[in-house]
């Protein structure tokens, strides 16, 4: 179940970023919901909220009418008016409250011990290793390329101060070995431009270490559009955000041991020249 502070924070984000990434202003959106543009900002501000059919309107108006966001916002205004403790939503929303965890907050730690992390996938690794893995269709493989591309270029844009810290396993670089030369060195140099991205260090584990499963810790640190701190998990059969803080703090906590376990990206590369070729 996703705590309703968490998902409270998605709701009232998603609409923000709905309107300011459409260019309309404040009385534009009033003006076009037929109400007062201090309503707008109260909304935007967490105080009160708009109805499931404002949802609606504004997203189709300002945001390309897409039904799977104006649905999962649509719920989280159902959850709150009707005073539920939390929401139990699909592995997809999910998902989605991980693309905007990414957008907004100032610290990410991500542990990815199997593959190469979506954002920084090339479109060989995506459609040559993990279409024929995961054995979906081309509609389907489409649709998740689309989703990571999306996530990709929404952290390019970014331009408030951030960090975000990347740790891949030795395990996921060897998957490599299924593209021919000229992808693997396209997936490589990818990663490497990442990695000289000022916001980013990635790092290669290849030590024994206590992370275990692929986890992306979210911390706020002073990000004034972040919600509360959460962890997205994702087992076998499931996905996961987690806000209790008990919990946060035990993903937290092995990060920094674990950190300094980890191999430097270029310095892994360099030492691993002939065997990645």
């Amino acid at each position: 179940m996703t705590r309703l502070s968490l998902a409270n924070w998605y709701g009232i984000q998603d609409l923000t970023d709905c309107i300011n990434d459409s260019g309309a202003s404040e009385s534009e959106v009033a003006r076009a919901l037929d109400v007062n543009p201090q309503t707008i900002t109260n909304w935007k501000m967490g105080k009160g909220q708009p109805s499931v059919g404002d949802v609606r309107e504004i997203i189709t108006q300002f945001g390309g009418a897409d039904e799977e966001r104006i649905q999962y916002v649509q719920e989280v205004v159902r959850t709150k008016k009707a005073d539920r403790p939390g929401l139990e939503f699909d592995p997809r929303f999910n998902v989605i409250l991980l693309s905007k965890g990414e957008r907004h907050y100032n610290y990410t730690f991500m542990w990815e011990p199997d593959t190469i992390p979506g954002p920084f996938q090339t479109d060989a690794f995506h459609f040559k290793v993990l279409q024929p893995l995961d054995g979906s269709s081309d509609e389907g493989a489409r649709f998740g390329r689309d989703f990571k591309v999306r996530r990709a270029e929404a952290l390019r844009q970014r331009i408030d101060p951030f960090k975000s810290q990347v740790v891949i396993g030795e395990a996921a670089l060897i998957w490599l070995r299924e593209l021919d030369q000229g992808d693997r060195r396209e997936q490589l140099d990818l990663l490497r431009e990442w990695n000289a991205l000022r916001n980013f260090e990635f790092r290669v584990m290849a030590r024994p270490h206590t992370l275990r499963g692929h986890f992306v810790l979210f911390l706020p640190k002073g990000s004034a559009s972040a919600g509360p701190s959460f962890v997205f998990t994702e087992i076998r059969d499931r996905t996961s955000c987690i806000e209790e803080l008990k919990r946060v703090k035990l993903y937290h906590e092995p990060i920094e041991p674990n950190w300094h376990r980890a191999t430097p990206l270029e310095e892994y590369l360099d030492a691993k020249r002939d065997r990645l070729a």
